[in-house]
């Protein structure tokens, strides 16, 4: 197993730990593709599950992207039910991905993958032990390289508003698993996840510092609010 060696990159990630930051992740979903299907901000943020997590630019610190974390074993995730989830993954500990804004720009591949690498990371030091994304099929294809596979049998698709056409495939990933699949296969990203280290990803926040972030308002979860936002999950 190759030791882990330093790398630099021009993108970091942090948590959204104030009131600042997270108006901030709710600007880059106004401005995202699919702002315009649902509200920038919704209860699942409030959850005490929920992580946002902030892509910025390290020469200015410009908001480049984000990406929303909700772990099962703390609270709902948008996928309860919509679908029943085989016995395999109702035994193992979940986190569901969801609202991923990437901005174009130069550097919009790095901001995908360092999120993708702090989604993980952060599974990781959670001892979180299963990933789940939902994607459209054009991206699903991207995941499959990564070592996803489906949950549902044959790949088949479902609706994430839960009336409208089916659109979606959900997708898994062993957080354990996700080093071997990658090296066994060969990817070329299996040195940026696994073997370089970017200490431009802080995840101290979910770990070490909730309790020092500002309050935010509670509201009561409401369970019809869960297919509001599917259509964002992840890779749209």
């Amino acid at each position: 197993m190759p030791a882990e060696v330093a790398a630099s990159a021009a993108v970091t990630v942090r948590v959204a730990r104030s009131e600042d930051d997270r108006a901030r992740v709710f600007a880059l979903r106004a401005r995202g593709r699919y702002g315009a299907a649902g509200p920038f901000s919704d209860a699942w943020d409030r959850l005490p599950n929920a992580t946002l997590l902030l892509a910025e630019s390290r020469f200015d610190g410009e908001a480049l992207g984000t990406l929303r974390i909700l772990t099962g074993d703390r609270g709902p995730m948008m996928v309860d039910g919509l679908l029943e989830l085989p016995a395999s993954l109702k035994s193992r500990s979940l986190a569901e991905g969801s609202r991923l804004v990437v901005c174009e720009g130069p550097h919009e591949s790095q901001v995908r993958r360092m999120l993708w690498k702090a989604f993980h990371l952060y599974c990781l030091a959670a001892q979180v032990q299963t990933m789940l994304v939902a994607a459209r099929e054009a991206a699903a294809r991207e995941y499959e390289s990564l070592g996803f596979t489906d949950v549902l049998p044959d790949g088949a698709l479902f609706a994430p508003r839960g009336r409208d056409l089916a659109t979606h495939r959900l997708m898994c990933l062993g957080v354990f698993e996700a080093r071997e699949a990658l090296r066994h296969s060969g990817h070329p990203l299996h040195e940026f996840f696994f073997v370089e280290r970017h200490p431009e990803i802080d995840l101290l926040g979910p770990l070490g510092a909730r309790a020092a972030r500002s309050p935010m308002p509670r509201v009561p979860f409401d369970p019809s609010r869960r297919v509001a936002g599917l259509s964002e999950v992840v890779v749209v």
